[in-house]
């Protein structure tokens, strides 16, 4: 079934882009590698964080550099996504601290209660881990969106100074952030819809919901999820406008020597 499934999904995307729809398909495969590396060298000890980082710039190369090739667009997004994976990494490691969702919730005592707890795991770290790793999707979505957008507007007017290149970017980004958001959240509310079956069949209340460590996990997770896509905006709109004018300048310098 999975085998039918990936045929009609590589059926659609060369029937929409016979040019980048293989490598689109081989980046998907790519990317689950990456995971499945990840994972593994997290089971063997190794800093959870540390593979999340260097998993979360791998698989930006890959959906960015592989399937696109390299250009202003794709060059001023991954730098967009490094700076807000940085900015976040920050966030997250203090309020993944705090709050304390690190671990199992009691929903998942009993399918694991036969197993051994002694893992040797630092399970905050696997927390921030996951975090980073959830957040990387959406980050490349939107930072690739604004880049594309914006290079396309300045290459119809190449007359635009910076600032209205900028603004023109959080413009395009107010429509990006509108449909991204309903994204997760159906995406979220699809996810936790059996938690929710849960908490009504064992009549959980709306105290103990909200003070459910699986819940509140689910909760900051979409919730930085939406904070890397709102921060990616401004973030991928200044870094694309700078490195437009910037060009136009170096190219103006060249031509005048």
């Amino acid at each position: 079934m999975n085998l039918i499934l990936a045929i009609i999904l590589l059926i659609l995307m060369l029937y929409i882009d016979k040019n980048r729809g293989i490598k689109l398909f081989l980046g998907l495969i790519f990317n689950f590698i990456i995971l499945i590396i990840l994972f593994y060298l997290m089971a063997l000890g190794i800093n959870p964080i540390i593979c999340a980082l260097i998993g979360c710039l791998l698989i930006s190369y890959v959906i960015l550099y592989f399937v696109n090739g390299e250009n202003i667009k794709t060059k001023t997004a991954i730098k967009s996504v490094i700076v807000v994976i940085l900015i976040l990494s920050v966030l997250i490691f203090i309020m993944t601290n705090i709050s304390r969702i690190a671990g199992f919730g009691e929903e998942a005592y009993e399918e694991i209660n036969m197993f051994s707890y002694d893992v040797n795991i630092d399970f905050t770290n696997i927390t921030i881990a996951l975090i980073l790793i959830g957040l990387i999707g959406v980050t490349v979505d939107a930072a690739i969106a604004i880049s594309s957008a914006l290079y396309e507007v300045y290459t119809n007017n190449k007359s635009l100074s910076k600032k209205e290149l900028f603004k023109s970017g959080m413009n395009i980004g107010k429509d990006i952030l509108c449909t991204s958001m309903n994204t997760l959240l159906f995406a979220f509310l699809s996810e936790f819809m059996t938690l929710v079956i849960w908490y009504y069949e064992c009549n959980y209340s709306f105290i103990d919901i909200i003070n459910s460590k699986t819940f509140a996990s689910e909760i900051i997770k979409i919730m930085f999820s939406a904070i890397g896509c709102i921060s990616v905006i401004p973030i991928t709109a200044y870094i694309t406008s700078n490195t437009l004018i910037k060009n136009k300048k170096q190219t103006e310098e060249i031509a005048w020597t």
